[in-house]
């Protein structure tokens, strides 16, 4: 048994150089990261096409069953049909593409392919950078959004809503700056840290199970598989929290909000 444990080694945690372009490293993760997303686009595109008032293909079928059962959600939380329309694009690619990006590190084997001794493809969000990027990308829109529904005095009154005068409304703005760089870290993080346990375990138990692994990690591909999605629907939801709070005008959609973000959580 200590002779499996030290022999065991866990997928490293930063993701491996493959080649660069120019003055840009590819990574493994970047690799399948560009496959994933390849392959959300080749989904969409193949619906599309398929796409009828009464569809006859069955892919069509559950792609717009999914679409509109997102799209229920998101109209329940923004309360607007409309203004969930105009940020519903962004949400179903997110939801899409993170999950296909969890998923696909759960492949049997994919690991096992090999370019210069290095796994050629790794899970994209088993990659901090990549995480921390999707991250980057949901709050920027979230603060555009924001800016641009209820202008920039507005924006800036959401953190310093009281008297500029008064020391508490400094301190109560600074701490609403802080949690949003908080939000920054959780949605990065969360993500990251459970994909990539959860891979970290897969190798574990592969690994102490010998010839067996195959049987033993079966339970645990199926919990992987149920938590990627949860992971994915969770980051699509509170992206989607976050625009409603931001883009407030103080009316009946801001009361969607909270409760949006408690689900979430």
């Amino acid at each position: 048994m200590i002779g499996i444990l030290a022999a065991f080694t866990a997928e490293p945690l930063a993701p491996e150089k493959l080649f660069s372009l120019g003055p840009v490293p590819v990574t493994n993760s970047m690799l399948l990261g560009i496959v994933s997303l390849l392959l959300v686009c080749l989904l969409f595109g193949l619906a599309a096409k398929a796409s009828r008032v009464w569809p006859t293909s069955r892919l069509a079928f559950y792609v717009e069953s999914l679409i509109d059962a997102v799209f229920g959600m998101m109209a329940e939380t923004f309360g607007d049909e409309k203004k969930a329309r105009k940020h519903f694009p962004l949400l179903i690619s997110l939801l899409l593409f993170i999950l296909v990006g969890n998923l696909s590190g759960l492949l049997p084997g994919i690991q096992t392919i090999k370019y210069h001794d290095v796994s050629l493809f790794r899970s994209w969000t088993t990659d901090l950078n990549s995480t921390l990027a999707m991250a980057v990308l949901s709050l920027a829109t979230v603060h555009f959004y924001a800016v641009k529904d209820v202008g920039l005095r507005g924006y800036v009154r959401h953190f310093f809503s009281g008297s500029l005068r008064n020391p508490m409304t400094w301190f109560i703005g600074l701490n609403e700056i802080f949690s949003e760089i908080l939000r920054l870290v959780t949605l990065s993080l969360r993500l990251f840290g459970v994909i990539y346990g959860g891979e970290a375990l897969l190798f574990a138990i592969a690994a102490l199970a010998g010839n067996f692994g195959w049987v033993a990690t079966l339970p645990v591909i199926f919990l992987e598989i149920f938590v990627s999605l949860i992971q994915a629907y969770l980051f699509m939801m509170l992206t989607a929290s976050y625009i409603v709070m931001s883009t407030s005008h103080g009316g009946e959609s801001s009361s969607h909000a909270p409760q949006a973000a408690m689900g979430a959580a």
